[in-house]
């Protein structure tokens, strides 16, 4: 018996959901929804339910799927508006993990199902919408969030001393979880904000394809160190690229000028 690929199972759970009552729709995120499915992709599975069935729908296919092969791994994650289960089946890759996201009806709204149109990191592929709860908008800039995300990662960037200090201290460690924290992530954070301001959350996740060559090659060197020196000769570097991504964004967004 060969291997069971994503077709076979994205079917399996949308026949076994569809006839449901109480399941309203069923989509696709991830790879799946902007067309970049390759070997290496999971399925990211969401179903809308009503909410007194949120948490046991979720088990409900967790059971359907151990009848079409068994479980090898299993992360769930239970919150009041989401019901999720990370899991892998035996005789598929390893690399299609399901990831399982039930959101309630009720809690979630169709505020949340509505997608920004074009956007290059999140679109559903729907396999049934009976309820229509899926929409798609223009896409707003949250001038709030944004000013939030610069201000915080610039004044990170300006406390290098932290980092400094330990390594005055020949302090690997501490040194690298500060040169993290205020050095490496906020530049990320502000990458994404010029490049993908409606999702500077992601950080790393899918920033190669979501950022330009260069600004990639200019990132990527902050995380390749592996001693104090880099670090060091790495945070006049990280001064100048500030330098370089607060002017950009100064310019694309002249609220952000005073701060």
């Amino acid at each position: 018996m060969g291997m069971i690929g994503r077709e076979r199972i994205i079917e399996y759970l949308k026949e076994f959901s569809f006839g449901k009552s109480y399941v309203y729709a069923m989509w696709l995120e991830g790879a799946d929804g902007i067309g970049q499915v390759d070997a290496y992709s999971d399925i990211d599975f969401w179903f809308d339910v009503e909410q007194s069935r949120q948490e046991t729908f979720l088990h409900e296919c967790i059971a359907e799927l151990e009848k079409l092969a068994g479980i090898d791994s299993r992360v769930d994650n239970i919150r009041r508006e989401i019901a999720q289960s990370n899991i892998h089946l035996e005789d598929t890759s390893e690399y299609l993990t399901l990831d399982i996201c039930v959101q309630s009806h009720e809690i979630r709204g169709i505020d949340v199902t509505c997608y920004v149109e074009n956007d290059i990191a999140e679109q559903p592929l729907i396999l049934f919408d009976k309820k229509n709860i899926i929409s798609f908008c223009r896409g707003a800039i949250n001038e709030e969030e944004i000013r939030r995300v610069f201000g915080d990662s610039k004044n990170r960037i300006l406390q290098m001393s932290r980092v400094r200090k330990y390594i005055q201290r020949n302090q690997y460690l501490e040194a690298y979880g500060k040169y993290l924290e205020n050095v490496a992530e906020p530049l990320v954070s502000m990458a994404r904000l010029l490049y993908t301001p409606r999702h500077y959350e992601y950080a790393l996740c899918h920033i190669s394809r979501h950022l330009p060559e260069e600004a990639v090659s200019e990132l990527t060197r902050f995380y390749q160190v592996t001693s104090l020196k880099e670090i060091e000769e790495n945070l006049q570097k990280a001064e100048q690229l500030f330098r370089k991504y607060e002017g950009a964004l100064k310019g694309k967004y002249p609220f952000l000028e005073h701060i």
